[in-house]
């Protein structure tokens, strides 16, 4: 995996001038995380990378496990609440 690549002075802090938050950019895509660790994670698992799970019912495709499982629960109440993963 890739370092990334931030520091302190390259996270943004503003928008209300007394209460400062810092945010943590993605390097690839720029979006932007109030802590190290969610970037981190998104950068790990979600940016630029192809959905990994999928309902096993209807084929629909998502990068987290969890909206899948939720997806299951509203959209196939009767079925079991399973989910294939990809890769």
């Amino acid at each position: 995996m890739l370092p990334l690549p931030w520091s302190e002075e390259t996270c943004t802090s503003h928008r209300n001038p007394k209460k400062t938050r810092t945010r943590f950019p993605c390097p690839r895509c720029r979006k932007s995380y109030t802590t190290k660790s969610a970037v981190t994670a998104h950068f790990k698992y979600d940016c630029g990378k192809p959905p990994r799970f999928e309902c096993p019912y209807c084929g629909k495709l998502s990068k987290k496990k969890f909206n899948i499982q939720d997806h299951i629960r509203h959209k196939h109440p009767s079925k079991p609440v399973i989910c294939n993963t990809l890769f």
